[in-house]
Parts: structure tokens; sequence; C-alpha cells
């Protein structure tokens, strides 16, 4: 009997310690978790870095449509880290005392986009003057600092998406003029990228995306309607017509195939640039 539980020990110490190890990204819709995860592997192995520790390899991705899933799954133990934009990350940490960063990693210059499909290029190309416009006055930066940079730690901020209410109502309030008999454009969000894209405890969306999808309505004297998806639907909406434009969560631009813009969809020139990832895990508290 003492011989069958020094084995059964040895045993569940053994697959313990080669039990796999599970990263979380927001959904991509063109690749498998496991293939993309290869991807940003071999971009930290080639142009990219990592730092501050982490041995990802024989660590497996999977997949959440939301950042809320994603969350809950690091909670549940279902996921090791999750590896955000590291300005998403940045805000989480600064409202979450339950999360602290493990890794930093690089893959290459990133780029937020908004997303069209393929017939509707004029309208992309509409957006690109817009975009270029704001990129040349200043207003995209001015606009990053406003509600990218400019994020204080504050108890008051949601645990979840980190909305400061008072902030958000009084200082940050996102207002979509309307012009009459101008047409409508019907823009979707995912609420996943906070501070840059979420939705407020109001149910209105709010961030940065938000604000530069204000100034080009401003600017190209068109109405603007919101829907919410989630990321695994961001195609759907195109195709189906629910919506004319979707954020898109990325662009990679040192590849020439990109893992998450299906055939159909076309995209905007970037309006925010980035290129780094926090990898974030739970905090030990023991």
């Amino acid at each position: 009997m003492k011989k069958f539980l020094l084995v059964l020990a040895i045993l569940l110490v053994t697959s313990s310690a080669f039990a796999d190890d599970y990263v979380g990204f927001l959904s991509r819709l063109k690749t498998t978790p496991d293939e993309f995860f290869m991807m940003m592997k071999n971009s930290w192995s080639t142009g990219g870095w990592v730092i501050l520790g982490g041995d990802h390899s024989s660590s497996k991705a999977r997949f959440y449509d939301t950042l809320t899933q994603m969350q809950l799954a690091l909670n549940s133990g279902e996921i090791d880290e999750m590896i955000l934009p590291d300005f998403v990350a940045d805000y989480l940490l600064k409202i979450n005392y339950n999360y602290s960063r493990c890794c930093i990693s690089s893959s290459g210059k990133m780029g937020l986009c908004f997303g069209f499909m393929k017939e509707n290029a004029a309208l992309r190309d509409k957006w690109n003057e817009a975009l270029s416009s704001m990129l040349n006055d200043y207003s995209l930066i001015g606009l990053a600092y406003k509600y990218v940079k400019n994020i204080p730690e504050d108890e008051s901020y949601d645990e979840i998406y980190g909305i400061n209410r008072k902030q958000l109502n009084k200082e940050k309030r996102i207002k979509f003029e309307h012009f009459k008999d101008a047409p409508t454009v019907k823009v979707a969000v995912t609420g996943d990228l906070p501070p840059v894209d979420f939705i407020g405890e109001d149910g209105l969306p709010a961030g940065y995306s938000v604000a530069v999808l204000a100034e080009i309505g401003r600017r190209l004297h068109v109405n603007i309607s919101i829907i919410n998806v989630n990321a695994g639907a961001r195609t759907a909406a195109l195709v189906s017509g629910r919506a004319d434009i979707v954020f898109w969560y990325e662009i990679n631009k040192s590849l020439s195939v990109q893992p998450d813009v299906p055939d159909e969809v076309i995209l905007s020139m970037p309006y925010l640039n980035w290129d780094k990832f926090f990898h974030v895990t739970l905090s030990d508290t023991e």
C-alpha cells in the first residue's frame, strides 16, 4: 500500500510539473490559437524580444471573444497569462491589484485600424483622407494623449474596465454631431481594448477610438451609428450589412499576411501604433 501511494505521489508531481501552460489572446479570425502563438514566438526569436522572464517553449494558446471572458479564464486558472497590447495591459494593471506583469514582448510595429468590406473601398478612402488630415494637424496625437496616455491611477475605477465615473462623465464624454440629411455610417465596436475602446457603465462606447470616430464624422459630415459586436463576429457584422465599418484589433506591419484580416476585409491606415505586448498574470498573494 505504501509503495502504491509513493508511486501515485510521484505520478501526481510529474504530471503537475509537465502540465501545459496556457496563454490567452483576443480572438483572431484567420488562424488558430496555436498558429497565432507560434507567429508571436517566431517574431520574438527573430525581430522581437522578450524580457522580464517568461519561458513559453511548451505553452499553448486559447482565443477569447471578449476581454471579460479572458479575464474570467485567468481568474479561474484556465489560462496562466493574458497577452495584451501594452496600453490595454497598463490600463488593467492600474485598476486591478490582483494582476501583475510577468513579461514584455515585442512583435514588430503594430497598428489599430478600421475594417471595411472590399466593395466598400470608396468609404475606406474617405476615412483615410480624414485620418491623414488628423495626423497632419496633430489631432490624433492630442486625442491619444487625452484618452490613452493621460490615465491616472484612481481607486474609483471600475474593476474590469477601469472606468472612472466622474472623469468619464465630466471630462471625456464623447459627443457625436448630427448632420441633417447626411448619410449614416454604421460602426461596430468590440469594447475590448480599454482605454482605446470600451463600453461604459451607461452602455455607451467610450475611449480613444470612439473619440477618433466622432472627429472623423465631423470632418466628413456623416452621422455615426454605433453597434456592439464581439471579436469573433467582426467579419459577420460587415458581411451581413449590420455594420459598414468595424474597429479592427491590429495589423502587424512586419508581416505580409495578416492573421486577423479575412480575405473579404480591407483596412484603413493605422490610427494608433505600438510595438509592445504585456503578459499579465495573477499576482502572487502568498
